[in-house]
């Protein structure tokens, strides 16, 4: 196993077929450990479960501009508990950026399922 990666989409987000697509890349092609958290999901919970398995990585999607704020506020309150330099965390979607993870303080941002290993094995190298 490369590392324990907590998967999610962001909460006001229904959209998965990316996620998906990145949690089965991740696990079945680069040898991850991947836990979906699903879609929707909450601020708190996704913090709660990068801690409570002491991910390396945290990767989110958010496929509607309006859900991107939560991205910001995951990676905010990972900081304000102390573990962000501990865990990396990579930002995806169809509404993101490499700018935009750069201003929110996330360490990486792929736009598809093959860039996201790419980044992950990457990040976990350095």
């Amino acid at each position: 196993m490369l590392g324990k990666v907590v998967l999610c989409t962001v909460e006001g987000d229904i959209h998965e077929i990316g996620k998906i697509l990145v949690g089965t890349m991740l696990s079945s092609s680069a040898g991850f450990k991947v836990l979906d958290m699903g879609v929707d999901v909450p601020v708190r919970k996704v913090v709660e479960k990068v801690r409570e398995v002491n991910a390396d990585i945290d990767t989110m999607s958010a496929l509607i501009t309006t859900t991107m704020v939560p991205q910001k506020d995951i990676i905010e309150a990972l900081v304000d508990i102390g573990i962000h330099s501990k865990v990396k965390v990579i930002v995806g979607g169809a509404p993101a950026t490499k700018e935009w993870g750069k201003q929110i303080g996330a360490d990486g941002y792929s736009e598809d399922p093959i860039g996201a290993i790419k980044v992950a094995k990457k990040l976990l190298s350095q």
